[in-house]
């Protein structure tokens, strides 16, 4: 056996058991809701397999595109502010923290080691009527009596900045972590001041960052659940709502794998115009 064919096998061997849980966790589960979503809806609402494009057709009717444009408003808003909130810790982090930068991290990530819903539940506790936030603001005179927070759209966003925020600053971070200190310098001998050094030199270099938090806010905040059940009241259906409500309430199995498919395509497609515009950074920097 030859030295290369003996290194193939160890490597396949290596990699045998990504494979098998990659195929049986993520490959399988993803063909069985595609065929799902071909199949038709039987008497009992379960899914009778077959070849149909009803589904689809269904889905793509005026009643469900708000909920498609909501999905992606929600993801947008939700991008944006992360970005407005998670940039300026990142830069903190990167420029001013020092040899602190580290334990900032680690405080940062501590409270998602928690599992998701009693977090979510724990904002909850928060911004409820009785809550600690409303006792707060009431106790300093700022309300004469408690306000209404949960149920309602900037509760949603709150929890969707407190979810996502750690996707957004650790890319962020290690961009601008990894940047050349010495281009600032030169910025700076150039005659640039602060400001000019921040968008002709910082941001650019940042971007890649920049737009991998973008993706890792965008694409999951699509099709989130909890959040807006827990903290806005379930009032806004969006893609993530809609497909609990197919397979659990409405027992449409077909329509709900048929959402569940086009979250996936949408999703991919962002996926792939990420990379090319990432790749076409990448080219102008070279």
């Amino acid at each position: 056996m030859t030295t290369q064919r003996r290194g193939n096998l160890v490597t396949l061997a290596l990699l045998a058991p990504s494979l098998l849980s990659a195929t049986l966790l993520l490959v399988i589960p993803v063909l069985i809701v595609i065929a799902f979503s071909f199949a038709e809806q039987d008497t009992y609402g379960g899914a009778k397999f077959g070849f149909t494009f009803a589904s689809y057709e269904e889905l793509f009717q005026a009643i469900y595109l708000p909920i498609f444009f909501n999905s992606i408003q929600l993801s947008a808003i939700s991008t944006l502010v992360c970005l407005l909130v998670g940039y300026p810790i990142a830069y903190f982090l990167a420029f001013r923290a020092g040899r602190y930068a580290a334990l900032l991290l680690a405080l940062l990530l501590i409270p998602f080691w928690i599992d998701f819903i009693v977090r979510m539940s724990a904002w909850m506790v928060l911004l409820g009527r009785n809550g600690t936030i409303n006792s707060a603001l009431v106790g300093l005179g700022i309300f004469e009596q408690p306000v209404r927070m949960i149920g309602t759209y900037p509760a949603v966003m709150v929890g969707m900045l407190y979810a996502f925020l750690p996707t957004t600053v650790l890319p962020i971070y290690a961009a601008l972590n990894g940047m050349d200190k010495r281009l600032l310098e030169a910025a700076d001998d150039l005659g640039a001041n602060a400001l000019q050094s921040f968008w002709r030199v910082t941001f650019p270099l940042s971007l890649p960052g920049v737009m991998a938090a973008i993706l890792f806010v965008f694409v999951p905040a699509m099709g989130v659940y909890a959040i807006p059940v827990l903290l806005g009241g379930g009032k806004s259906i969006i893609l993530g709502n809609l497909i609990v409500q197919l397979f659990l309430d409405f027992r449409n199995i077909p329509l709900g794998a048929a959402v569940s498919v086009v979250l996936l395509a949408i999703s991919s497609i962002i996926i792939v115009v990420y990379m090319r515009i990432l790749r076409g950074v990448e080219e102008a920097r070279a």
